[in-house]
């Protein structure tokens, strides 16, 4: 019996110490899974997030500042237009550059205010069908972006450059854009162009 005792305290001991490193090297297991898990979902997270879809955007503008042409055509009304955004272009972390097509209508007149009575009652002014480029930055759920594009407008080419922020509405894939627009464009006799504001509604795909 003495020898089975002394057998005992030593064995213990070692039994012991084995069951306390096994322990502690499975807690060490469980959080390095637990860690990696958390960088995959994190990642995961952050891939989703900055995602580039196609979106739709509906227009609604006004100018606020109109070059020479438009002291003849001196009434100037609502430009409205449709925005289609694609996931064609490339992007580097939150920096973006897509290609984009927008199609626009505007249209101004000419009142008894004008600056020659003969243009009272006429218009300037019609469809516009343009191909451009959207790049900008992700940060967070919000967007901010610049857009230039060039196209045919109704009389001849144009150009319209602009600077946008996207403002996301909860978990919903809708948003709103606050826009600046910078518009030139051809006319018979040269060129004109007006500056405005305006709002857009958007949905994500």
């Amino acid at each position: 019996m003495s020898i089975l005792k002394e057998l005992l305290i030593i064995i213990i001991p070692f039994l012991f110490i084995g069951v306390v490193t096994a322990e502690n090297d499975l807690r060490e297991s469980d959080n390095q899974e637990a860690m990696e898990y958390s960088e995959e979902e994190e990642s995961d997270e952050d891939e989703e997030e900055l995602e580039l879809n196609y979106s739709a955007n509906l227009y609604l503008g006004y100018p606020v500042y109109t070059t020479e042409t438009f002291s003849y055509y001196d009434k100037s009304n609502p430009v409205v237009g449709l925005s289609i955004g694609t996931p064609f272009g490339f992007q580097a972390g939150p920096f973006y550059a897509t290609v984009n097509v927008e199609i626009l209508r505007y249209i101004f007149e000419g009142t008894e205010a004008s600056k020659k009575a003969s243009y009272a009652g006429r218009k300037f002014g019609g469809m516009a069908y343009q191909v451009g480029v959207n790049t900008g930055l992700f940060f967070n759920e919000f967007s901010f972006s610049i857009t230039a594009a060039s196209g045919v407008y109704h009389e001849g080419t144009g150009f319209i450059g602009g600077v946008n922020l996207d403002l996301p509405i909860g978990d919903l894939p809708i948003e709103i854009r606050l826009a600046t627009r910078a518009n030139m464009i051809q006319k018979n006799d040269g060129i004109t162009g007006w500056v405005g504001g305006g709002i857009s509604l958007g949905y994500e795909f």
